[in-house]
C-alpha cells in the first residue's frame, strides 16, 4: 500500500477502486430547533390569516326603528290560565376533565334546579352537549359556544351537534354573523350570552347582527339591559332571557337568581323553543328561585296597552327607545297607557322589593307580524376573500415543501464526485 493510500480518510467511500469525496457537512445536519419553531410560528400565523379570510362578507340590513300602524304583541294569546314554565338555559357542570370552570355533575345541577321548582334547566357546558341521566329524553339541551379571547359566547339551544368553528382572536361582525348563521343550522335557537362581559359585543355589532333569538340581559357575570335597548333601537326583534350562568350550582349566590318564564303548555324541547321564539316569555331577577310577582296578561287595543300582574304590588314602568322611562305607576297590580304614535317599540318592567320582571317588547310593524331582518352573504366579496385565503395557505405550505425541494436539489448538484485512485 502506498503512503497516499494509507492516508485516505476513514470517512471516504470506495467504489470500484475509486474514492468519493465526503458530502458537505451542512447538508447532513438536521434543522435547528430555532428554525423549526420559526417555521411553525409562521405556519400558524398563515393559518389564522386564512381562517379569517375564509369568513363570508355580509351585507347587513340598515339600522332603522320599527315602524307601521300595527303592533306585534308576543303576549296576545296569554291569559290568566296560561301555564308558565320556569327555565334556566345557562349552567355549567364539571367538564373537559376539569379544564373548564365548572363544578359538580350534570345530575347534581339538574337536582339542584328541580329542588327550586324549575321546569327545565339544561347543562350548557362549553362545546359539549350534556344531558343528565335523570333528564327526560325530550327535554331541552344547550351548550355554550365559543373559545375566543374576547368571550364572544353564544348559547346554542336545542342543538343536534356541536359546531367547532370559532375565530379565537379578534372578532368583527362578519365573524360573529358567520357563527350565528352556522349555529342556526345546527341548533333551534341562538342566544348572545353576557354581551357586556369584556365588552364582547359592541353597540355597533348589536345594531348590525341578525338571526339570533335573544340576549342574555342578566346573569352572574353582569347585566346587559342596555345592550338589549341598542338592538331594539336598531330594529332588531330580539327577546330578553335571564340565566344564572352558574359554575357551581351548590353555591347559594350562583343558582336561583336569574331565570326565564316561558308560556308553554308542556316542558318538552319543541314546545319551549316555539314559545321562546315567538316572545312568549319574560326575564326574572329574583332570589333562590322565587319571585313575588308574575305576569297574568298584556294586551293592546289600538294604541292602548294594558298589563296585569299577580302577587305583590309592584312599581310598573313603560320603557321606550334608548331605555328611557316613558311612564310609571307605583304600588299597583296593573297599568294602562296610550302608546306614543312615534314609538317603534315599548316594553314593561315591574319591580317589587325582591323581584324584577322584564317583559318582552311590543313592536310596530306594517302587517302585525314580527319583523324578520336578515343579513345576507355578499357572493363576490366573499369569493375574493376566499381566493386570498387559498393564496395564504399556499404561502404557508410552500416554505415546507420548498425547503425539502431545495435540500434534495442541493444534494443532487453536490453529489459526491468520484476521484479515481489507483489501488495499492
Amino acid at each position: 500500500m502506498t503512503a497516499l493510500a494509507a492516508k485516505r480518510p476513514v470517512s471516504s467511500e470506495y467504489i470500484d477502486g475509486a474514492v468519493a469525496a465526503p458530502l458537505p457537512g451542512h447538508l447532513g445536519k438536521p434543522p435547528r430547533p430555532r428554525h423549526l419553531l420559526r417555521a411553525a410560528a409562521g405556519t400558524l400565523w398563515f393559518g389564522f390569516t386564512a381562517l379569517y379570510l375564509w369568513c363570508p362578507v355580509h351585507r347587513f340590513p340598515p339600522a332603522q326603528p320599527f315602524h307601521g300602524s300595527r303592533w306585534y304583541n308576543p303576549y296576545a294569546t296569554v291569559t290568566a290560565a296560561t301555564a308558565w314554565r320556569k327555565v334556566n338555559l345557562h349552567a355549567h357542570a364539571r367538564a373537559w376533565s376539569g379544564l373548564t370552570n365548572g363544578r359538580g355533575s350534570a345530575d347534581g345541577v339538574l337536582r339542584r334546579y328541580r329542588e327550586m321548582g324549575y321546569d327545565a334547566a339544561p347543562v350548557s357546558d362549553y362545546q359539549t352537549i350534556t344531558r343528565a341521566r335523570g333528564a327526560d329524553p325530550s327535554s331541552l339541551t344547550a351548550y355554550e359556544h365559543g373559545f375566543n379571547v374576547r368571550k364572544v359566547h353564544l348559547l346554542a339551544v336545542g342543538a343536534q351537534r356541536v359546531d367547532w368553528l370559532d375565530y379565537p382572536l379578534l372578532q368583527g361582525r362578519d365573524e360573529m354573523q358567520h357563527r350565528i348563521d352556522r349555529l342556526r343550522s345546527s341548533a333551534q335557537l341562538v342566544i348572545i350570552a353576557h354581551p357586556r362581559l369584556r365588552q364582547a359585543v359592541t353597540d355597533a355589532d348589536l345594531r348590525a347582527l341578525t338571526g339570533y333569538t335573544a340576549i342574555e340581559i342578566g346573569s352572574s357575570f353582569g347585566r346587559s339591559e342596555s345592550a338589549w335597548n341598542v338592538a331594539l333601537d336598531a330594529g332588531r326583534p330580539v327577546w330578553a332571557v335571564a340565566n344564572d350562568d352558574t359554575h357551581d350550582a351548590e353555591e347559594p349566590n350562583e343558582a336561583g337568581r336569574y331565570w326565564t318564564m316561558i308560556a308553554a303548555p308542556s316542558t318538552d324541547a319543541h314546545t319551549l323553543v316555539a314559545a321562546l321564539s315567538s316572545g312568549q316569555a319574560y326575564a326574572v331577577f329574583g332570589h333562590d328561585g322565587s319571585a313575588d310577582a308574575r305576569l297574568t296578561s298584556l294586551s293592546i287595543v289600538g294604541d292602548t296597552l294594558t298589563v296585569a300582574f299577580a302577587g305583590e304590588a309592584a312599581n310598573v314602568q313603560l320603557v321606550g327607545a334608548g331605555g328611557h322611562v316613558l311612564a310609571e305607576v307605583t304600588q299597583t297590580h296593573g297599568a294602562r297607557w296610550t302608546l306614543p304614535c312615534d314609538a317603534g317599540w315599548v316594553r314593561v318592567v315591574a319591580r317589587t322589593a325582591t323581584t324584577r320582571l322584564f317583559l318582552e317588547p311590543v313592536l310596530r310593524s306594517e302587517s302585525g307580524a314580527m319583523p324578520q331582518p336578515r343579513a345576507t352573504v355578499a357572493p363576490t366579496a366573499t369569493l375574493v376573500r376566499r381566493a386570498m385565503a387559498w393564496v395564504v395557505l399556499l404561502l404557508a405550505v410552500v416554505p415546507w415543501i420548498g425547503r425539502d425541494i431545495l435540500r434534495f436539489s442541493r444534494a443532487d448538484t453536490m453529489r459526491p464526485r468520484l476521484a479515481l485512485r489507483t489501488a495499492a
